[in-house]
C-alpha cells in the first residue's frame, strides 16, 4: 500500500445511469452525506473482504438456521 501524504486527490469516474441509481440508493439507505462517502465506505469494505479472504477466511450470511457462504471474487 502506498504511503499516505495526507493530501486529498480528486478523481473522476464515468458511471452508467444504472450505476448512478445504485450509488444514490446506497447513499439514501446508509444516510451518507455524499456519493464520495459511499465510494470510500465501499472501498473500505472491499479492502477488508479481500484481506480476510487472502488469510483464508470465508464469509457467510446467517439468518436463523440458514447459512449462505459467499464465494470470494478472484484475487
Amino acid at each position: 500500500m502506498k504511503e499516505k501524504d495526507n493530501k486529498d486527490q480528486k478523481l473522476q469516474f464515468r458511471f452508467s445511469e444504472d450505476a448512478i441509481d445504485r450509488l444514490d440508493a446506497l447513499k439514501d439507505k446508509t444516510h451518507a452525506a455524499t456519493r464520495a462517502e459511499v465510494v470510500r465506505n465501499s472501498l473500505r469494505l472491499y479492502e477488508y473482504f479481500i484481506e480476510q479472504t487472502e488469510q483464508g477466511y470465508k464469509f457467510q450470511l446467517v439468518k436463523g438456521d440458514e447459512r449462505i457462504t459467499i464465494v470470494p471474487l478472484s484475487i
